[in-house]
């Protein structure tokens, strides 16, 4: 293991790949890097792609995510190569591109990665938390991506699934946990560093440890500034994007609706993670319950800690930040609980009500925007003719079935309505294709004249 240390300074221009692990901070850094784009393009750095969906789509290219949908597989075709071009070209002293889906690289894919940025010093950059907090903030993101594992068995399955002998998946497959977004690479941090020093030297290889509850907000950016070599100072905007998690009774109902909805992916995502999940029900964090660890799944987390430490010392990569962050013994801010308690119906419910008057409101105003007074009248009134509504939950055989229900139709409205706008845009870039093919044979038919 090695401490904070140079970097081999070779005058080539530095490609930045910052490639997770999930649920490890990603997202604050993605949002605070963004949020001063301008003042990092100062400090010599820039942000890979003008937008960072470019960066997404690029990524899942490179892992080839997506391949099955074609509608994925056309938006994403060329992204990787684009953004390498972009990055290879870039004029700015170092590129940054932060990811956390390259974590789930193999080592063909890092390989690719690194050979398509010939003629740049790649480093990599791995960060690293505490697994007893990832593990339940891994679950709320395969439920708020579509999965319906029940916490209790997602516990079970990280349990079994770091006991090793090499039954991880299969145990997880068995257990119904597949939506767990391959568990192992998300947690298994010991593979993504044989990966990436398996085409690039150690010291090119960079650990980020997440610093402890009680550190400095700011600690874990100060610690990332260092791979980048830059003043932490000069980004003091802080990022837009905080992607806060659920409580336990949000994150349940959030899970029975994916159980009870069956649309594609894409369309999932825009309506029940972010309008319904994310931007309604994350807002109830403060108010609800977490979920929290079991005693004996804390043990395996601590266990995965050691394993996790031996590993970054055995890698002899850069290390930032301070190991011990990665406790192997239980500290007081480790949230257990003896007895699993459910979220009550009546919890469940208090959420149902705030998502489902949220996503009325939506209706509403998207109605309004995409379509005439009449149908959008219309439309509305077809929602609520479907739904028995929060003041007739409590008189409904299975109340909590209900509010699930109801959810599900409001979402399926809404993927409907953004299917709607879909159409209008493809059907405005075709228009306006064509006015500059008509415009272009226009002025064509002058010169000739």
């Amino acid at each position: 293991m090695r401490t904070v240390a140079p970097t081999p300074q070779t005058g080539r221009h530095v490609v930045v790949l910052h490639v997770g692990a999930m649920k490890t901070g990603t997202t604050y850094l993605q949002g605070k890097a963004y949020a001063n784009e301008d003042a990092l393009s100062a400090a010599g750095v820039d942000m890979a792609g003008r937008r960072w969906g470019e960066q997404v789509w690029g990524v899942q290219e490179l892992l080839g995510m997506g391949r099955t949908d074609p509608e994925l597989a056309k938006r994403n075709a060329g992204a990787w190569d684009r953004l390498a071009e972009k990055m290879r070209t870039a004029t700015h002293r170092v590129s940054l591109l932060t990811m956390e889906f390259l974590a789930f690289a193999d080592r063909r894919q890092a390989q690719h990665a690194v050979e398509t940025l010939e003629g740049c010093d790649v480093r990599v950059v791995l960060t690293v938390r505490d697994t007893a907090a990832v593990v339940p903030a891994l679950w709320q993101t395969t439920v708020t991506s579509g999965g319906t594992t029940p916490w209790p068995r997602f516990r079970a399955a990280f349990r079994l699934a770091t006991r090793g002998r090499g039954r991880g998946a299969a145990v997880l497959s068995r257990l119904g946990a597949s939506s767990a977004l391959r568990f192992e690479e998300a947690v298994n941090i010991a593979r993504m560093l044989d990966v990436w020093t398996s085409v690039l030297p150690p010291e090119q290889v960079h650990v980020v440890v997440v610093p402890g509850p009680d550190a400095p907000r700011d600690r874990l950016w100060r610690l990332f500034c260092e791979v980048l070599e830059i003043d932490p100072d000069v980004a003091d905007a802080e990022g837009d994007n905080p992607n806060e998690s659920l409580g336990y009774a949000s994150a349940e109902l959030v899970r029975r609706v994916n159980a009870a909805i069956e649309v594609e992916h894409m369309r999932h995502q825009a309506v029940v993670k972010n309008d319904l999940g994310h931007h309604t029900l994350g807002n109830r964090r403060g108010i609800e319950e977490r979920a929290r660890l079991d005693r004996p799944t804390l043990r395996a987390a601590l266990r995965w800690n050691d394993t996790v430490r031996r590993a970054i010392r055995r890698s002899g990569v850069v290390v930032h930040g301070d190991l011990a962050d990665l406790p192997v013994e239980p500290l007081p801010g480790h949230s257990v609980e003896d007895r699993h308690v459910t979220p009550s119906d009546d919890e469940i419910l208090e959420a149902a009500a705030a998502g489902l008057a949220r996503l009325v409101r939506l209706t509403r105003r998207r109605t309004k925007r995409l379509m005439r007074p009449a149908r959008a009248r219309e439309f509305r009134q077809a929602l609520a003719d479907q739904v028995v509504g929060a003041e007739g939950w409590a008189d409904a055989e299975d109340p909590v079935g209900a509010a699930v229900a109801d959810l599900v139709v409001y979402s399926r409205g809404l993927i409907e309505l953004r299917d709607v706008r879909d159409r209008r845009k493809r059907q405005e870039q075709r228009e306006a294709r064509r006015r500059r093919r008509e415009a272009k044979k226009s002025a064509s038919s002058r010169r000739v004249e």
